[in-house]
């Protein structure tokens, strides 16, 4: 029951930093041209580990079932906002995610 409770408590936490990423897009994307080259560095390194987070554990614990109903729910809204997020993503030479952008 501990580790149930642990790794949900994991999913949470990723699914929350991931909202945070997807939120703060639009606004990096503004000032991208005006960062610095290390702000840019550190920012494309925090969203690549974002995407390491996505494809090693939330898909996989989607995919097994391993969510609750509003993991489920915020992890499909996620997707979506990825999927939306595409053209900003490639504009600013970001990683993209490798998992199929649908629940």
């Amino acid at each position: 029951m501990a580790a149930q409770t642990a790794a949900s408590s994991r999913v949470n936490l990723e699914l929350e930093s991931l909202r945070l990423m997807i939120g703060d897009l639009a606004d990096v994307a503004a000032d991208w041209p005006e960062l610095s080259g290390v702000e840019r560095a550190s920012w494309s390194l925090d969203w690549d580990q974002i995407m390491g987070s996505l494809e090693a554990l939330l898909d996989p614990a989607y995919r097994a079932g391993l969510m609750t109903p509003d993991q489920q729910e915020r992890y499909g809204d996620l997707l979506c906002r990825l999927r939306d997020g595409t053209p900003t993503l490639e504009w600013l030479g970001l990683q993209q995610p490798s998992i199929p952008l649908e629940p």
